[in-house]
């Protein structure tokens, strides 16, 4: 779950990110980073851009992350 939101936190401003990247940006390891985020392509909050190996956050998962960013916030 912590994974999960660190992943979903690197995609949030938006863009294109490798796999590589996000684990680096995520501070995460590779293995927990694609596992992270198979888990939240699996529930639509995250997609894969078709041919470019490349991930970025659906509108679903924005509004998971602003929920979950404004309750760790206070």
């Amino acid at each position: 779950m912590a994974a999960e939101s660190a992943v979903l936190g690197v995609l949030a401003p938006g863009g294109l990110l490798t796999c590589s990247q996000i684990t680096k940006q995520a501070n995460l390891t590779s293995w927990t980073a694609r596992r992270a985020i198979g888990q939240l392509s699996a529930r639509g909050l995250i997609m894969h851009a078709p041919y470019q190996a490349r991930w970025s956050i659906t509108q679903r998962g924005q509004r998971v992350w602003s929920i979950k960013h404004r309750r760790f916030a206070e």
